[in-house]
């Protein structure tokens, strides 16, 4: 059965994870992939799996995200990740979803991998993510420079299978996505006028290992929960020390420390 939905992947130099994304969306009416400037065979092998290619200018994640939205053809829309995987539950479950009245928006579950192990615990999981809306209720996204928000006007149903992400091919990917990540959101939290002090630097990275390893139950993934939750911890303290060396190379004051 064919889906009235269009799965939208935003991507860039994807060729060897694209293919495997695009196969757990063959279930819908239309499959389109917006290419930002891969270098690689990315587009062929998108177009030979049969989806509709459409190439823009990479402007950031939300101008992406919503120029990817205003060329999809059909209503409602799956915002989709290279790294991410539409198992047959799920599928089923989106059929269903958008056959009947009601939310004009769905979150579902997001199960990230960790070097094949799947994440049960701690910080990564439910970690329910809105990707399913209607455009003609405003599906949209808004935010910042990393991790932007998808929005829609009116209410969001929660589906219970859960998509399947595998977001780091090895321990080296991770780290150079989290230094990416930190360096994205220090700029951001700058530019609001935040500041990094000792609290951030020091207390916030080990409550966030505390919470994710012991109060988030990450211990129960054995050595992956634990590698979880000291890269959680890592990227709070790269994004601050990345906000105190920004503010200091801009000339601001530094936030003095709390004291108790």
């Amino acid at each position: 059965m064919v889906v009235p939905v269009t799965v939208a992947l935003i991507v860039k130099d994807e060729e060897a994870r694209l293919p495997e994304a695009l196969a757990s969306a063959a279930w819908a009416e239309e499959v389109l992939v917006v290419d930002t400037g891969s270098s690689d065979a990315t587009i062929e092998r998108a177009r030979a799996a049969g989806a509709r290619v459409e190439e823009i200018p990479w402007r950031g994640f939300v101008d992406a995200r919503n120029r990817a939205l205003a060329l999809a053809r059909c209503d409602w829309v799956l915002m989709l990740d290279a790294d991410e995987r539409v198992p047959p539950d799920l599928a089923g479950e989106i059929a269903a979803a958008v056959s009947r009245p009601g939310p004009v928006a769905y979150r579902m579950p997001r199960l990230s991998h960790l070097l094949g192990q799947p994440i049960r615990h701690g910080t990564w999981f439910p970690d329910r993510q809105l990707r399913l809306g209607r455009r003609s209720a405003g599906f949209r996204a808004e935010g910042g420079r990393v991790h932007e928000a998808l929005l829609a006007d009116g209410p969001a149903g929660l589906l219970s299978a859960p998509l399947l992400h595998f977001p780091y091919a090895t321990v080296a990917d991770l780290l150079r996505k989290a230094r990416l990540y930190a360096r994205l959101k220090a700029a951001d939290r700058f530019e609001r006028g935040e500041r990094a002090g000792s609290v951030d630097l020091l207390v916030r990275p080990l409550w966030e290992l505390f919470r994710c390893y012991v109060l988030k139950r990450g211990f129960l993934d054995g050595k992956a929960g634990c590698a979880v939750a000291f890269f959680h911890a890592w990227s709070y303290f790269l994004t601050a020390a990345f906000l105190a060396e920004t503010a200091r190379g801009a000339g601001a004051p530094p936030r003095p420390p709390v004291r108790g």
